[in-house]
C-alpha cells in the first residue's frame, strides 16, 4: 500500500529582468516561492590582487516553484527582477526534481573545486608577468603557494624557478 505522498510540484523556468537576477529571487522568496538561482565561482583579477567571484550560471534565467499545492504561479509574471515564465506556446516551461538536482550537483561540484585552491593558478599554466621587475615576460609554472607562484623563466639563456607574488601573474 503507497503512503500519501504530497504531490510533487514542478520547477519553473523564470525570465528575469538583465542583470536582476539576485532581485527577482529575493522578491520570489518573500512570497514564499521556492527559488534556485544556479552560481558559478571563478577567479577574478583585482587592483589588490586575484579574488574569486560568483556570476550566474544561466544569466537572465532561475529557477522556481510553488512552496504549497495551493499556491498559484500567476504572481510570478508580476514579481520585480522577473520578466515572466518560459513557455512554449500557453504551457510554462518545466523542469523535472532529476533535472534541476543535476545542475545543482555541476554547481556545486565547480564551486568545491575553485575553493580547494589557494590561487587560480596551478602547475603547467602558461603565465604572463604582468608587474614589478619581471614584467612582460611568459613562463610555465611548476610550483603554486597561497602568495606566490613559482614560474620557469627563461633567463640568460637558460630556464630558472623565478618566485613572484601572485598578484603580479596572469594566465597567457
Amino acid at each position: 500500500m503507497a503512503a500519501n505522498l504530497p504531490p510533487v510540484t514542478p520547477w519553473y523556468v523564470c525570465l528575469t529582468k538583465p542583470r536582476r537576477e539576485a532581485l527577482a529571487v529575493r522578491k520570489l522568496e518573500e512570497q514564499g516561492y521556492e527559488v534556485f538561482l544556479p552560481m558559478l565561482t571563478h577567479w577574478e583579477k583585482t587592483r589588490a590582487g586575484w579574488a574569486k567571484r560568483q556570476q550566474v550560471m544561466f544569466p537572465r534565467y532561475g529557477f522556481v516553484r510553488c512552496a504549497r499545492p495551493e499556491q498559484s504561479i500567476g504572481p510570478i509574471r508580476s514579481t520585480p527582477g522577473v520578466s515572466g515564465l518560459v513557455s512554449f506556446g500557453v504551457l510554462p516551461a518545466i523542469l523535472d526534481d532529476g533535472t534541476l538536482a543535476a545542475i545543482r550537483s555541476l554547481a556545486e561540484r565547480q564551486a568545491r573545486k575553485v575553493e580547494e585552491k589557494v590561487n587560480p593558478f596551478q602547475a603547467g599554466d602558461s603565465v604572463e608577468v604582468a608587474a614589478g621587475p619581471l614584467k612582460g615576460m611568459s613562463g610555465i609554472v611548476s610550483a603554486v603557494a597561497e602568495e606566490r607562484v613559482t614560474i620557469m623563466l627563461g633567463l640568460l639563456g637558460r630556464e630558472k624557478p623565478v618566485a613572484v607574488p601572485v598578484g603580479q601573474v596572469t594566465l597567457a
